[in-house]
């Protein structure tokens, strides 16, 4: 059975304003609580109603989807639709939950709010502060449905962000899904172990290949580093074992 989700759809272009609602429609258990062609009405709508979900495109005028995102502080999962790829990085740095590139093809879609409903199920079967726990100094619990699931931080490649919950992606290919949010997750995990190196990543130090200002790579695969975090990161990886060349 699927979960019922309500959401808030805006783009002020009124054609993929309109196609995006028949696609949603096709999927069951949705409720659409609000129709908005700006992000302003969106942040209007947001004071007498409380969604799941916020479907957004990211241009529009006055505010963008992404300012709109940044000005929230109580904020909902989000899907942003755009006609661009360039502002993806700048998305999930709000930690979007998906980023859809227009025209979007319905098994996309489908997949962004199946991952929508699965985040809302775990939210809603979690007590707050019992998503993750710490154990030792070699590992974590996180909750699974009715159980806890013990991870060694050895088996941990990389941790994103998704607003109150994270990816937690190990080296043997799997991924769980934990409700905690990156901040109060940084804060728990050893400093000796684990580096932010974005609003959106967490590294394992041990785990990393190569690093530069602007990138982070964990053999092929490759996260941007924030320009905030950069200095930072690079200290704590390669200190004093950097061979340096000079002039």
């Amino acid at each position: 059975m699927h979960l019922n989700l309500n959401f808030i759809i805006a783009d002020d272009d009124a054609v993929y304003r309109e196609l995006t609602l028949q696609q949603l429609a096709l999927l069951p258990n949705l409720n659409c609580m609000a129709v908005c062609d700006s992000a302003l009405a969106v942040h209007t709508a947001l004071q007498s109603q409380e969604p799941d979900l916020l479907v957004l495109d990211v241009e529009m005028p006055g505010l963008s989807g992404i300012e709109l995102a940044k000005s929230l502080r109580k904020l909902p999962m989000i899907i942003f639709i755009s006609s661009h790829s360039k502002y993806a990085a700048d998305a999930f740095d709000v930690d979007a939950l998906d980023y859809l590139v227009k025209p979007v093809p319905q098994h996309r879609l489908m997949r962004a709010i199946e991952k929508a409903r699965q985040l809302q199920e775990i939210k809603q079967n979690t007590p707050g502060n019992t998503g993750f726990k710490t154990d030792t100094d070699q590992s974590f619990f996180i909750k699974d449905k009715n159980s806890y699931i013990r991870i060694q931080f050895n088996e941990v490649l990389y941790i994103e962000s998704l607003g109150d919950f994270v990816n937690i992606f190990l080296v043997n290919g799997e991924k769980k899904i934990a409700l905690v949010n990156l901040k109060s997750l940084e804060q728990q995990l050893p400093a000796e172990l684990f580096i932010r190196i974005s609003r959106t990543y967490m590294v394992q130090k041990e785990k990393i290949t190569a690093i530069d200002s602007g990138n982070v790579s964990l053999g092929k695969i490759v996260l941007p580093m924030g320009k905030t975090y950069a200095d930072a990161a690079l200290q704590q990886v390669t200190g004093k074992n950097t061979i340096r060349r000079f002039f």
